[in-house]
């Protein structure tokens, strides 16, 4: 319901002259446009009652194994299924891109029933991008603090994971410290740490400790808070110097569903008492410089790699791509990115296959009122940037893979001015 006036408004933009028809208002052979939300029938998609179920001497907990080791539920059987508030109908022709398309998401589709039932669409549209923000006054025309953010740098870092030397390399984490304090590499590493204006921690700060649910000795509370002490002494060392925003991830101490609510500050004592501290939401959005950041901490486009195969190459400036990971799954990430932009939606897949809190008259992942310049995700395997065109009313934004870092030891720094970015990556 939200997104349906601006895809009303794309309709009447791409085929002015064609008939709008609703599902059960379908006539064979009729050429018309047909609008509504799609839903993937994947007969591989985990289903919460096989966890109750036994077939075939197969046990519910073997079934579950087998779930958790794939990393795609795609299968040669999809179909999609287009339903607006009367029905629903079958999609299928040549637009039709079963393996690149997730339930949820927001389209029209121009075509005609053919016999079976089935609507046969030739071309397909999605909502009207929101209005692309404005872009900064230059520097001499603007107040002092705009022009204090001239030639700044915002620093995109995700799953840190401290307290956890076994999959995140404290040495590593160190070098990080050293260098955005300005503390380490030569004059020129010492300058470019100097114009971080910002760092932005997106998710997975803390290592995924197991709580048991028995009640913990002394020693054991001590062993699990460990982790969160030496978390608030990192993040207090970097709020001395720069302003650092803390965004939630996946098994971090909040709520699990989408949106995921800040960090409490009591968990971080220290850090807290600096004003260049905040603990925000995931996802999460804000401004530097007058350019505009809006991102996740990365479990949309998770989530969505395991219900599509997009294909590679799907178009756009490659700004870099495969710095401290693969880039295969670099390209694949930025495929689902450049996707969810177009769709004018974060996570489609939520709740189908992503978990999220219930909303009766909002939408809080809806892109509505304006196009963010830089969108980006955490947790990604590998770093990659590409811009993507979102036509005249849209602009142009930068979607950034944000990588790992306890897998890959990267940052991203992302200059303001020019929407230039690269990686930065520290290995012992």
């Amino acid at each position: 319901k939200i997104l349906a006036p601006r895809l009303e408004d794309a309709v009447q933009a791409k085929w002015p002259n064609l008939p709008r028809a609703k599902v059960l208002d379908l006539k064979e052979g009729e050429e018309c446009v047909l609008s509504g939300t799609l839903y993937k029938d994947m007969k591989l998609k985990p289903c919460i009652l096989d966890e109750y179920v036994k077939e075939a001497g197969v046990s519910a907990s073997a079934v579950a194994i087998e779930d958790s080791k794939k990393t795609k539920f795609v299968g040669e059987d999809d179909s999609i299924v287009l339903e607006d508030e009367g029905a629903r109908v079958k999609l299928t022709g040549a637009a039709i891109d079963v393996n690149a398309l997730v339930t949820g998401v927001v389209l029209a589709a121009r075509g005609r029933v053919v016999p079976g039932g089935e609507f046969e669409a030739d071309e397909i549209c999605f909502p009207r991008p929101a209005a692309a923000r404005r872009s900064a006054a230059p520097a001499d025309a603007s107040t002092a603090a705009a022009a204090d953010l001239k030639g700044k740098r915002v620093v995109l870092v995700s799953d840190l994971r401290v307290g956890d030397p076994a999959s995140s390399n404290p040495l590593n984490l160190e070098l990080m410290l050293d260098f955005l304090t300005g503390n380490l590499g030569g004059a020129a590493d010492a300058s470019e740490a100097a114009s971080v204006a910002r760092v932005v921690v997106c998710g997975g700060a803390l290592s995924k400790a197991e709580v048991p649910a028995s009640s913990l000795d002394p020693r054991e509370k001590a062993q699990i808070s460990r982790p969160l002490r030496e978390l608030d002494v990192l993040l207090s060392q970097l709020c001395s110097s720069v302003h650092v925003d803390v965004m939630p991830g996946e098994g971090d101490p909040t709520n699990q569903a989408l949106p995921q609510q800040p960090l409490h500050p009591c968990l971080f004592p220290s850090a807290a008492r600096y004003d260049t501290f905040a603990a925000s939401t995931n996802p999460h959005e804000f401004d530097v410089g007058g350019v505009g950041f809006l991102g996740t901490s990365g479990q949309n486009i998770s989530d969505l790699c395991k219900y599509t195969n997009v294909r590679k190459g799907g178009g756009g400036e490659v700004e870099g791509e495969g710095e401290g990971g693969d880039a295969a799954a670099a390209e694949e990430r930025l495929d689902l990115m450049e996707s969810s932009l177009r769709w004018q939606h974060l996570a489609p897949s939520a709740p189908d296959t992503l978990a999220c809190y219930p909303y009766k008259d909002r939408d809080p992942f809806a892109m509505q009122e304006r196009t963010p310049h830089v969108y980006f995700a955490g947790g990604q395997p590998a770093f990659g940037a590409r811009v993507v065109d979102l036509g005249a009313e849209g602009g142009k934004v930068l979607a950034i893979a944000v990588p790992s870092f306890a897998e890959t030891g990267t940052i991203v720094m992302v200059n303001v001015d020019d929407l230039s970015c690269h990686p930065v990556r520290f290995k012992r």
